[in-house]
């Protein structure tokens, strides 16, 4: 089952499995390799014991629905290292022709239900509630189709697993696109309209007693101002953590200029207004194309602003000087770009 607060990292997050834990009717082939395992199917899967008796005359229950078994990252709570494992269970459904919205998905790890469940349910459990594997009560279950996931390291939100040195050169993928509109079509805000002027999010952070980790502005009231300054656009400051998940993607889909210092939570390109723009601000130390890649795949523009000044550190969290007049200027070419979009309002 879940644990109450996330397991230290390594083989606790995960489920142990002895011999005969999976049997299936089926044979191996001599194409069949244990080394290339992925590693949280690994344990599982090296003990598979095969028949051609048939395996449900032994279980003590029997499940027709597609299983997905959803073994989740570590920084499951992450939001740019879980968007890769929820683009991989996409890509799963697309290469098998799978109706998602038939699946029963299986939260298959020891890890918290964390801030992404009701994205996975809706998207890929849409009928029938998450369930654990505790759930079934440790009774055998025979499956009529069992699917393993495509472990997260394989997803393309990581910039070193693609192209020739290690940097993705494709735009508007469509694989982003594709999941983007399951995820968004689960929340019922597939074809939410657009903003009918610029509207303008400052993702901030805060640091809290509890919590003093992350990136947070140096001097946020600076940006605020700048922010609350222009004229024909609507604006917010808002600390997304703040919000449960659907709120925040009903957030961004009214959204069409996001800025946020780099950050997990600029994966939230995804889920912006069809035509928008990313103003991400970088730390002086990073040199990351992450969120610019992202923006890419997802069709959508990004403008960076590089603060130049070292961080003011405070424990793990970091604290960004932002100088006030460049990103007056930044945000200015942020804007000028999304006057050229289609708010849906004719002049006519």
């Amino acid at each position: 089952g879940a644990s109450p607060k996330k397991p230290p990292r390594g083989a606790q997050m995960y489920h142990g499995f002895g011999n005969g834990a999976l049997r299936a009717n089926c044979k191996k082939t001599a194409e069949w390799r244990d080394g290339v395992l992925m590693p949280h199917a690994k344990p599982m899967l090296q003990r598979l014991e095969t028949s051609d008796a048939p395996v449900s005359a032994a279980a003590a229950a029997r499940e027709t629905a597609p299983t997905y078994l959803l073994a989740r990252d570590e920084d499951c709570e992450n939001m740019f290292h879980s968007t890769a494992d929820h683009l991989n269970a996409y890509l799963v459904s697309e290469v098998l022709g799978e109706d998602r919205s038939a699946w029963q998905t299986v939260l298959f790890d020891r890890m918290p239900d964390g801030p992404f469940k009701h994205l996975i349910e809706r998207t890929f459990s849409p009928k029938k509630p998450l369930r654990r594997a505790a759930d079934y009560g440790g009774k055998a279950v025979a499956f009529d189709e069992l699917i393993f996931h495509l472990e997260s390291p394989a997803g393309i939100v990581f910039p070193k697993v693609a192209g020739p040195k290690g940097i993705m050169t494709c735009k508007a993928s469509s694989l982003w696109l594709g999941y983007r509109a399951a995820v968004l079509d689960g929340f019922g805000l597939l074809h939410a309209p657009p903003p009918k002027v610029p509207h303008v999010l400052l993702s901030v952070r805060r640091r809290t007693a509890a919590k003093a980790t992350g990136r947070v502005f140096a001097d946020e009231a600076a940006l605020e101002r700048v922010v609350k300054s222009g004229n024909a656009m609507t604006s917010e400051v808002l600390d997304l953590g703040s919000l449960p998940f659907d709120q925040q993607v009903a957030k961004m889909r009214r959204t069409n200029v996001l800025v946020g210092a780099h950050g997990a939570g600029l994966m939230h390109v995804l889920f912006l207004a069809d035509e928008a723009v990313l103003l991400e601000i970088h730390p002086s130390y990073r040199l990351d194309r992450h969120f610019r890649l992202a923006a890419r795949m997802a069709d959508k523009v990004y403008l960076p602003l590089r603060s130049t000044r070292p961080v003011q550190c405070k424990g793990t969290s970091d604290a960004i000087p932002v100088d006030e007049g460049d990103f007056r200027a930044a945000l200015d070419a942020a804007l000028r770009v999304a006057r050229s979009f289609d708010d849906g309002v004719s002049e006519c």
